[in-house]
């Protein structure tokens, strides 16, 4: 609008605009100072895929000289799938079609090295009258690399993370699983969308809310610690394990949670008990034969009649009999752990083992089932778990004439051996106890052959051997796994 004077003041003319400012021309030199010194490649080119100008930082961004690129086609600089794609853009921008305002090439230095490149590209007319197509270039090749090798790192990471033995797991603040491996499920039995989302202390025994707050206190301060805890997996087993826990935080340094390394010692925990449990029964045994040693040598050393003297020296040799028995069955305990597994035919172990039995006790076995061979999955430790079983129904039997009966048969993908006696029998409570561990009610011998059978992959329960008559004896049923037979 333009302006008047009226009575001494300037009035608004109406119906006039206001012109717009006008832009100051740039010189020639200060527009080439601009390119030249842009931070951006500036590449113009013709009609004919030639460039026809490119400022330094172009030239530094290719590797070479302006007279390098000049006059060449810049499909030169690429291999041809990625030359066919940019040129497809570069035809269609020219057509005026749509095509993209941005994207990334890979073309070839001077120096023969791979590089990456952002185009920006729009289309102008030139003073010639015809259509220019003037791209700005950002070298983005360290870039690239950068995310390459991040990504690479991230797998690697990932990698390693899933691939480890120990159960890795991550929670947040307030103790809910963000993150867990496949080490950990595996561990306790869940898969990883059964677990994520769900408070940890759910899937553990002894931890209470006191206990994780407690734990949780200790994080946020920095503290980071380890100790024993035991999961109880999908199917209600429960896993010893040991925890290695550190707090984390966010890059403005709050604490966001803990990262915890789980580390399995059911192993260990295993080791320990059978030691402790082969500790307890070699005190306990061996305790009781010394004091039988001690009180029957007390007895040579006093006027008693010759009769007292003859079972004097009988109780010391039973007793250093027993003990020498009792290192025997231990050593065997010890070396059941690093013994392969391999298939082994029952039958001959069992008819054996039979015979010694019958020398030794005098003990009348009635066989069935031994017309043919019965391949197991076990170790050559098999005739020991056999004659344990077979020992321990004769000796505890008080009888002059003692009875054992062996069956072996098929059953499936498995072989039931079954060993009965016509001894004293066990009451309903020491059936329920004999193959605890640290019970000395079934001796070194029934531990051992209950340690084995496990490893086997085998079963073991005991029986009356006639059904709710204990007294008429006990009849003990071992279920092995068959083994695969060999291949020719």
């Amino acid at each position: 609008m333009e302006m008047s004077k009226k009575g001494g003041k300037r009035v608004k003319k109406k119906g006039t605009k206001k012109k717009p400012p006008k832009i100051p021309e740039l010189d020639n030199d200060f527009v080439k100072a601009m390119l030249s010194d842009s931070h951006e490649g500036i590449a113009i080119l013709g009609d004919d895929y030639k460039l026809e100008y490119v400022n330094e930082q172009t030239c530094r961004i290719f590797g070479g000289s302006v007279e390098d690129l000049l006059g060449h086609d810049f499909r030169e600089f690429m291999k041809s799938d990625m030359a066919q794609m940019t040129a497809e853009i570069y035809e269609r921008r020219r057509l005026g079609e749509d095509a993209p305002e941005a994207y990334p090439i890979n073309f070839t230095g001077k120096d023969g090295r791979e590089r990456t490149a952002e185009i920006r590209a729009s289309t102008i007319i030139g003073s010639d009258g015809k259509p220019k197509t003037v791209a700005h270039v950002l070298d983005i090749t360290q870039i690239q690399e950068d995310l390459k090798a991040l990504e690479e790192s991230k797998t690697r990471y990932r990698m390693l993370v899933e691939n480890m033995n120990e159960g890795l797991a991550i929670d947040d603040e307030n103790g809910k699983l963000a993150y867990v491996n496949r080490a950990f499920c595996r561990m306790i039995g869940y898969e990883p969308e059964e677990v994520v989302g769900k408070t940890w202390i759910g899937f553990t025994e002894e931890m209470d809310e006191t206990g994780f707050k407690a734990k949780r206190d200790e994080r946020k301060k920095g503290v980071s610690g380890s100790y024993e805890l035991t999961w109880v997996s999908k199917t209600g087993k429960r896993i010893p394990t040991i925890v290695s826990a550190t707090p984390y935080y966010d890059l403005e340094g709050s604490f966001v949670g803990t990262y915890a390394v789980i580390t399995d010692i059911s192993a260990q925990k295993e080791a320990e008990q059978t030691v402790q449990f082969y500790l307890d029964l070699l005190s306990h045994d061996i305790a009781n034969q010394l004091q039988v040693i001690m009180t029957s040598t007390g007895l040579l050393e006093e006027e008693v009649p010759p009769s007292y003297i003859v079972d004097a020296r009988k109780d010391i040799l039973d007793a250093v009999e027993r003990c020498n028995r009792l290192i025997t069955k231990v050593k065997r305990a010890a070396q059941i752990r690093y013994i392969p597994l391999s298939r082994i035919d029952a039958v001959p172990v069992l008819k054996e083992k039979i015979k010694v039995l019958e020398r030794v006790y005098g003990t009348t076995v009635k066989v069935e089932g031994l017309k043919k061979s019965y391949y197991v999955k076990a170790d050559v430790l098999l005739g020991e778990m056999i004659w344990n079983l077979l020992e321990n129904a004769a000796r505890h039997n008080p009888k002059e004439e003692k009875q054992v009966w062996v069956n072996c048969e098929p059953i499936d993908d498995s072989c039931r051996l079954i060993i009965a006696d016509d001894g004293p029998g066990l009451s309903d409570m020491r059936k329920r106890t004999l193959f605890t561990e640290r019970k000395h009610g079934g001796g070194v011998g029934i531990a051992l052959v209950s340690q084995m059978i496990r490893k086997y992959g085998g079963s073991i329960e005991v029986q009356d051997r006639v059904i709710g008559k204990p007294a008429l004896g006990s009849k003990f049923i071992v279920t092995l796994k068959k083994a695969k037979p060999r291949l020719n």
